[in-house]
């Protein structure tokens, strides 16, 4: 049973709430959760209990029994499902009456695993999607409420456009980021398909030798820089900024480059190297 509020409590105190009366949001955007890392958290909880609370809307409903009531997770799936792991019978929420839009609880569970870096880039790119097209969110105002720049919006919304196989592959990492984005750029299916076999079997693996082999394939002439070592870095940069990163090692030196889509790109990494 809830927890009672004592006397000056606001309606944000913590309750404590039966795990079987908690569910998971259908809508959320995480789909994928680590079982290894559940079960190391569910031993963490075991010991400490749940630390924060889960942040959770009520629901009630009409039976014949009456009136029943259950909780929708907004922020904290992760802890639901490790505290269910680890058999608790109860566990602490803070209640939000005030979010029985849609709209309000997927944008509090979407920022929430933004800010945690959880989701995966085929997930992280369905939310966007959804926010976009049935909520009315512009890629700019996507942008400013998570304070990402608004091409890295839009190219990982972009990611949708690659086909299935593709995306299974970059959603359960076997492929990343930035290689996904030149597989975008090729627009030849059976071009596409060979680069993507080619990634899948490591022959390619800086984001030198796929932008090579690439331009190889569709029939342009350009040369790149070997940058295996750099391609994780690579990559998290390509993110971020929302453009594409090579990084280069030679003779005389280390070559960053940088292509952005616009002077806001542009802000940002400027702001970043200054921090």
């Amino acid at each position: 049973m809830p927890a009672k509020l004592a006397p000056g409590e606001s309606r944000e105190s913590v309750f404590y709430v039966e795990t079987n009366k908690i569910k998971p949001d259908p809508k959320q955007p995480r789909r994928d959760f680590d079982e290894a890392a559940l079960a190391e958290l569910a031993s963490s909880i075991r010991k400490y209990g749940i630390l924060q609370p889960l942040l959770v809307t009520k629901e009630e409903k009409s039976s014949q029994r009456g009136l029943d009531v259950e909780y929708v997770i907004v922020a904290g799936e992760r802890r639901w499902r490790a505290a269910r792991l680890a058999n608790l019978p109860q566990v602490p929420v803070i209640v939000k009456d005030s979010m029985t839009e849609d709209k309000t609880r997927l944008e509090i569970s979407l920022i929430e695993n933004l800010q945690r870096e959880d989701l995966n880039p085929i997930e992280e790119a369905r939310a966007f999607t959804r926010l976009n097209k049935d909520f009315g969110y512009s890629h700019d105002e996507i942008a400013r409420r998570l304070g990402r720049s608004r091409p890295a919006i839009s190219n990982a919304i972009r990611l949708l456009g690659l086909p299935s196989d593709m995306q299974e592959s970059l959603r359960a990492g076997r492929i990343n980021f930035t290689q996904a984005r030149t597989l975008l750029a090729l627009t030849d299916p059976s071009k596409q398909k060979e680069v993507y076999k080619q990634i899948l079997a490591g022959e390619i693996i800086g984001t030198s030798d796929l932008e090579r082999e690439a331009a190889k394939i569709s029939g342009t002439n350009r040369e790149y820089g070997s940058s295996r070592r750099f391609s994780e870095l690579e990559t998290n940069l390509a993110k971020k900024l929302g453009g594409r990163i090579t990084i280069t090692d030679g003779s005389r030196g280390v070559t960053f480059t940088a292509k952005l889509a616009t002077l806001e790109d542009l802000n940002n990494l400027v702001k970043i190297i200054l921090d």
